[in-house]
C-alpha cells in the first residue's frame, strides 16, 4: 500500500481564508456566514460584518455561522480574519446583503391560504410517519404496510426522497477533493463533514469522505465513511487516530460481483503497515460463519502514543439486495453493541460499506432503533431515517433496505421481552437492490 500523509510538523502561518457563503436569515434581521478552512496552522477566527465583530474556534471554519442584530434591506462588508500564534491572516471583504422584513411579510401574506392548504396535506400524510410506535403495536404496523406489494412502505420512503438535498457540499465538490470520493453523488454535506487536521501545502488535506450521524443520545454518536480508496487509506487512518475511535464496522466485502467495493485497508498478516507517523498491525483475527472480528494497533511513531482498534466486519451482506433473513445480521449487530457498551473511552465508531449509505444507513438505524425500543418501548423509523438524511444524502438508499430495516426491528422487538415472539421465524421475501 502506498503511504499517505497521516499527521504533520507544526503548520506554518496561515493563508487568507475564503467566504463561500453570506446568507440573510431572520427576516433580514441576521446573516449566516461560511468560509472555508485555511491553509497552514490557525486556532481561531475573527469575524467583522458591518460595525460588528466576533470570535470563533479553530472548528468553526466550514460551517455556517449566524452574526445577529443587522437591519432588513441593507449591505453589510464582511471579512473573515484567521488567527495563528498572534498572526492576523484577514479574507478579501464580501458584501452581505439582509432581506427587506416588509417584503417577506407581504409574500406570508399573500400565500397564506395557499401555505395552509399545503400544511394540511403535508400535515395528514406525514403525521402517522413521524409519530413514534409503541412497541406493542409494532408488528401491527409492519403487517399493514407489507400489504399490496409494501404499498405503505413504498409510500413513507418517497416521502423521504429530497430529504437534507438542500444542502451544501461546497468542500466535498473542489476539484482538489474529487479523485477521493468513491462515488460522484455520495458527497458529505458541508456542516457535518468530518475535518481532518490540514496539512501545509496540501490543499485539501483537512477533506476525507465521511461524515459525522445523530444517534440516540448524541449528534455526533457515528461516523459514517466511505469504503477507503487505494489514495485515501492513509487519511482513513487519520481519521481513526484524530478521532479516536476504538470500533470500525465494516459491511462490505472488498470485492464484490467482480468489482471493487473498498481498498484492503488493514494488514494481511503480522507485518504491519506505515502511513507516514502511523504504523497499523493486525494482532488477532478471529473468522466465523458471517463475520469477521479484527484486533488492531494503530501506534504513532512520532508521539510513541497507540490507540486499540477492532474491526467487525460482516461478510454476508449481497451485493444486490438484503439478507433472507434478519436473524444474522440482528446477532452481529448484538456482538458490536455489546463491545460499543463495554468501550466507553474513545472517539465515536467508523461504520462503512462501500459509499457509506445503504448498508452503512441500515447498520446504524438498527442500532438506533433497537435502543431506543429497550429504553423507550416506541420506535421511530421514518423519523430516525429522515435525521440521519439531513446528516448525510441516501442513508438507506433503497425502499428495500427500508423495508428489511422494518423486519429486523420487529424480529429484535420479537426476540425481547417487550413483545411476545409469534410462531416461526420471521422471514423476508428477497428485494433486489438498484
Amino acid at each position: 500500500m502506498a503511504p499517505t500523509d497521516s499527521s504533520c510538523p507544526l503548520p506554518p502561518a496561515p493563508s487568507p481564508v475564503t467566504i463561500t457563503s453570506c446568507v440573510s436569515t431572520s427576516g433580514g434581521h441576521g446573516v449566516i456566514l461560511t468560509w472555508s478552512c485555511p491553509v497552514g496552522g490557525y486556532e481561531a477566527f475573527e469575524l467583522q460584518v458591518g460595525g460588528q465583530t466576533d470570535s470563533q474556534n479553530g472548528s468553526s471554519c466550514g460551517r455556517g455561522v449566524s452574526v445577529w442584530d443587522l437591519k432588513p434591506a441593507q449591505s453589510y462588508l464582511a471579512t473573515v480574519t484567521a488567527i495563528w500564534d498572534g498572526v492576523r491572516a484577514p479574507s478579501a471583504p464580501v458584501t452581505c446583503y439582509t432581506e427587506n422584513a416588509g417584503v417577506i411579510a407581504g409574500a406570508v401574506v399573500g400565500v397564506l391560504l395557499f401555505l395552509i392548504l399545503v400544511g394540511l396535506l403535508v400535515f395528514f400524510l406525514k403525521r402517522s410517519f413521524l409519530e413514534d410506535i409503541p412497541a406493542q403495536d409494532f408488528a401491527a404496523h409492519v403487517r399493514k404496510n407489507e400489504k399490496d406489494a409494501n404499498l405503505g412502505f413504498a409510500k413513507e420512503y418517497q416521502q423521504l426522497a429530497l430529504e437534507g438535498t438542500n444542502q451544501s457540499q461546497t468542500v466535498a465538490s473542489a476539484l482538489e477533493n474529487s479523485t477521493k470520493n468513491r462515488y460522484r453523488n455520495v458527497l458529505p454535506y458541508d456542516w457535518c463533514r468530518v475535518t481532518l487536521k490540514p496539512c501545509p501545502e496540501e490543499p485539501g488535506s483537512d477533506y476525507i469522505n465521511a461524515s459525522f450521524m445523530p444517534g440516540l443520545c448524541s449528534p455526533q454518536e457515528f461516523i459514517a465513511a466511505q469504503g477507503p480508496l487505494p489514495q485515501t487509506v492513509g487519511d482513513f487512518w487519520r481519521l481513526v487516530w484524530e478521532q479516536q475511535s476504538r470500533a470500525l464496522v465494516m459491511l462490505t466485502n472488498c470485492v464484490e460481483s467482480g468489482q471493487v467495493k473498498c481498498e484492503h485497508y488493514w494488514p494481511l498478516d503480522a507485518q504491519p503497515c506505515t502511513y507516514r507517523h502511523l504504523q497499523v498491525t493486525l494482532e488477532a483475527e478471529e473468522v466465523l460463519e458471517n463475520w469477521t472480528v479484527r484486533d488492531l494497533r494503530v501506534q504513532h511513531t512520532q508521539e510513541q502514543k497507540t490507540l486499540p482498534v477492532r474491526q467487525f466486519h460482516y461478510m454476508t451482506w449481497p451485493d444486490h439486495g438484503v439478507p433472507h433473513s434478519p436473524d444474522p445480521l440482528l446477532a452481529f449487530w448484538k456482538v458490536v453493541r455489546q463491545w460499543l457498551d463495554q468501550t466507553v473511552e474513545g472517539g465515536p465508531p467508523i461504520v462503512h460499506c462501500s459509499a457509506g449509505v445503504g448498508r452503512t444507513g441500515t447498520f446504524i438505524a438498527l442500532d438506533i432503533l433497537l435502543r431506543q425500543l429497550e429504553r423507550e418501548h416506541c420506535v421511530g423509523v421514518f423519523s430516525c431515517v429522515r435525521k440521519m438524511r439531513q446528516s448525510r444524502p441516501l442513508m438507506l438508499q433503497t425502499e428495500a433496505q427500508y423495508v428489511f430495516l422494518h423486519q429486523c426491528i420487529l424480529q429484535g422487538l420479537q426476540q425481547s421481552h417487550l413483545a411476545p415472539a409469534e410462531n416461526g421465524a420471521y422471514e423476508n421475501p428477497l428485494y433486489e437492490n438498484i
